[in-house]
């Protein structure tokens, strides 16, 4: 018997035995793939892009890892996956191209290691982050690592944690900025206050910090939480979060939204009364281990890269004396977060030989080997030389952070790991003297999973038309930057064509060091110099040579076929969606008329506000067929733009209003108001021409002709889950899903008891399609519907 499955705790070992069923019923055909989904979110197994291929994340707490650990994920990445390794920036460690039937036994094969999947993905606590260098920093007051694993011990598992409205994130810094505080929904940072002279450890607490498509940055909730209290304070937070975050709208979920809403003395003053009630429960003691050093292995050194150039350059860049005396923290530079498994293994074999037996993964997608001697520099730089993992620079120029992007994400755009490849490979061969303080990060699509919105140049992934044919490109922000106490967020300056992205990097660059004055960061030079600066430097990026003269330049980074985007689902309600577009356009409207009035009695300021108002209420009436209503006025219009604008759906000359929408100049003169009153009148003309269509073709495929979807043929029955989805969105979910199906095809769908039981099922018989059942079950209803 395999004593190592011994090992395995009854909980974990049960819930691997339920995963295994569970899989078993999705083989059998008894489970519909998106009550699966949950299951396996929860278990830390998300779908990819391809059919029938998994992505496997295990949750490596402050990214900390053993040797032997190590050398387990080696294995697991050659019997499961592609044999490659692959580091987040939660300092997890994840794998691709994994069969949902091996998954069982590759989750035993870590259980035995002390490894976990478990709650890695899903709208549960995701891994506790903390600086890489925990434990071992110089100017750290003290170490957060214990902490960082006595949170994830606790709510790991924790019944509250198991049906959050979305994801929840947590991470911990001890000095200057490593733990990303202010973008997280906790944020602690390492304090030591004397008290009665004696020093008491404590954090610094932001709350509400995030990024995606809407990045905001975290506010303090206390500058001192005593760290005694800390598992009472982070419970008491999540249930702030699980209480008042929106499980209705997957979009307005997360905890920055509730801040957002509530503002931050009414969440501070809901975290007070749940901290309260917290009063008479024991919490775990957080077990702190002794500062001791650890026994190192007998090694051989070696001189015999002493005078080489490059050994030199790597030591400079790429070790770090510890605050042990005589230790140093070894960087290891990662390509796009990845290593293969014999790279691993040789890593482990390091840590091992060289070290005290210890990995720690990065959050900029690395990974560093503590407690290494001097003399054992040229040892270890000889095998990573022999392992191709020697290239000196970590967190710097050409350290370039990414999503996965469209090569395996469901929501990636662009192919963002080709950009960064191309970038990093041109910046190898670059002269980065001063640049390297300068930051650059990538995501393949809006919800900046690669953070471009910290980076010094952010690239975020997007589509739109050049010369007739739909192009990958990049919004490119600029002057993003963090610290342990604020975050400061990019600025969007232009959208360009994806192969022109390492262009308008190098264009960045030569500027910044052309015209940067002494001891300027590159934050504070483009403050200083400002967007207008750098769109009107760019703007001839912005334009592609013709395909017959440049087929590459319409092609992503990475691919030999035309770039194209898989058909996105929309909806409608009928009668309460025509009525949704047609109040916004009436809104339009008046705005518009409003506008005009204003300008006559010479009101410019106001005919300017009534011209954006107008312009506002445009875009959403559109935006609606996306299934889309924000209250941002802001993240409308950036919206809009996006889906609508660069998609060529309403002429691309709009973009410029739209980008003017969000830079009011403080005193517009007459001209511009009036030129701006123009121009939004026939934005409105042009928005009501595309709802015309709509009515006429009978559909709310704006962005797809009907002849262009492809009917989707499959043997299982498909299942809309639309419980939560507020009226008409839910009838337009499914009438856009239906629009993909063959005729004859049997859709079920999910849908909430009241309105949504009344309405959906009437407006879709009255586009023609058939209502085979509507069967109330558990609090809800089912709908089966046949395609006409």
């Amino acid at each position: 018997m395999d004593t190592k499955a011994l090992n395995i705790p009854p909980h974990i070992k049960k819930e691997i035995d339920d995963f295994a069923a569970e899989v078993e019923r999705l083989n059998r055909g008894e489970v519909q793939e998106e009550d699966f989904k949950r299951f396996r979110l929860q278990q830390g197994i998300y779908g990819q892009r391809q059919n029938d291929e998994q992505m496997v994340r295990t949750k490596l707490p402050q990214g900390r890892l053993t040797a032997d650990q190590l050398e387990c994920l080696a294995g697991f990445a050659d019997k499961y996956s592609n044999g490659i390794l692959h580091v987040t920036t939660r300092q997890d460690i994840q794998f691709h191209f994994v069969k949902i039937q091996d998954v069982p036994e590759g989750m035993r094969v870590l259980a035995e290691n002390g490894l976990t999947t478990r709650e890695a993905c899903g709208n549960t606590v995701r891994n506790v982050t903390a600086c890489h260098k925990a434990g071992t920093c110089p100017g750290e007051p003290f170490n957060v690592a214990p902490y960082g694993r006595a949170i994830t011990d606790y709510l790991l598992r924790h019944a509250l944690t198991q049906n959050l409205p979305r994801k929840f994130k947590i991470s911990l810094g001890g000095c200057s900025g490593c733990g990303l505080a202010p973008i997280h929904d906790i944020g602690l940072n390492a304090q030591v206050r004397n008290e009665n002279g004696q020093e008491v450890r404590g954090f610094r607490v932001l709350i509400g910090g995030g990024l995606g498509s809407y990045p905001h940055a975290a506010e303090p909730l206390t500058d001192f939480l005593p760290a005694d209290q800390l598992l009472r304070a982070c419970e008491a937070l999540v249930a702030v979060f699980d209480k008042h975050g929106d499980k209705r709208n997957r979009n307005k979920a997360r905890f920055k939204f509730v801040l957002d809403k509530l503002g931050i003395e009414k969440t501070r003053e809901l975290y007070e009364t749940e901290f309260a009630a917290l009063a008479r429960k024991t919490f775990p003691a957080i077990p702190i281990p002794e500062d001791t050093l650890p026994a190192l292995p007998a090694y051989e050194t070696d001189a015999s890269h002493d005078a080489e150039a490059g050994f030199k350059n790597w030591v400079a860049r790429n070790t770090e004396a510890q605050r042990q005396e005589g230790f140093h923290n070894i960087q290891i530079k990662l390509t796009l977060g990845d290593l293969n498994s014999e790279q691993a293994r040789g890593l482990a074999g390091i840590a091992a030989g060289y070290g005290g037996g210890e990995i720690v993964n990065t959050v900029n997608q690395n990974m560093m080997i503590p407690w290494v001697k001097a003399d054992a520099f040229g040892a270890i730089f000889g095998r990573l030389k022999d392992m191709g993992l020697h290239r000196a620079g970590t967190e710097e120029l050409s350290d370039i952070t990414c999503c996965p992007g469209s090569e395996t994400c469901n929501l990636g755009i662009t192919a963002s790991r080709g950009l960064a490849r191309e970038l990093g490979q041109q910046l190898e061969n670059t002269d980065s003297t001063e640049l390297d303080q300068v930051s650059i990060k990538a995501s393949g699509c809006p919800n900046s999973c690669g953070q471009h919105h910290i980076a010094s140049i952010g690239f975020h992934g997007g589509a739109k038309k050049v010369n007739g044919i739909l192009t990958p490109h990049y919004e490119i922000f600029l002057g993003g930057r963090i610290s342990e106490d604020k975050a400061v967020f990019g600025t969007p300056v232009v959208k360009v064509p994806a192969r022109n992205g390492p262009q308008v990097m190098h264009r960045i660059l030569q500027n910044y060091k052309d015209e940067k004055q002494k001891g300027e960061s590159f934050g504070e030079f483009f403050d200083r110099k400002g967007k207008a600066h750098f769109r009107q430097m760019l703007d001839p990026f912005r334009n592609l040579p013709g395909i017959e003269e440049s087929p590459e330049s319409y092609i992503d980074f990475g691919g030999k076929e035309a770039f194209s985007l898989d058909d996105r689902g929309q909806g409608e309600c009928a009668g309460a969606v025509t009525d949704m577009i047609q109040d916004h356009l009436a809104d339009a409207d008046r705005a518009h008329f409003q506008a005009k009035l204003s300008i006559e009695k010479q009101a410019v300021a106001e005919a300017v506000n009534h011209s954006r108002r107008a312009g506002v209420a445009a875009a959403r009436a559109l935006l609606v067929t996306e299934g889309m209503d924000f209250d941002d006025d802001t993240e409308c219009l950036q919206k809009f733009k996006s889906l609508i604008v660069d998609m060529e759906i309403v002429p691309e000359k709009f973009a410029t209003l739209i980008d003017s929408f969000t830079e009011t100049p403080a005193q517009p003169s007459p001209e511009q108001a009036q030129g701006w009153i123009e121009d939004t009148g026939a934005l409105i003309d042009a928005c009501r021409a595309v709802y015309d269509k709509l009515n006429t073709d009978k559909s709310l495929r704006i962005r797809v002709a009907a002849d262009e979807i492809p009917p989707v043929q499959t043997t299982q029955r498909p299942r809309l889950d639309l419980l939560g989805v507020k009226c008409p969105f839910n009838y337009v979910k499914t009438k856009l899903k239906l629009e993909t199906m063959a005729s004859g095809s049997v859709l079920e769908v999910l849908i909430d008891d009241g309105e949504p039981a009344e309405n959906v099922p009437r407006s879709i018989q009255n586009d023609g399609h058939k209502l085979l059942s509507l069967e109330k079950t558990n609090g809800h209803y089912t709908m089966v519907v046949e395609k006409a």
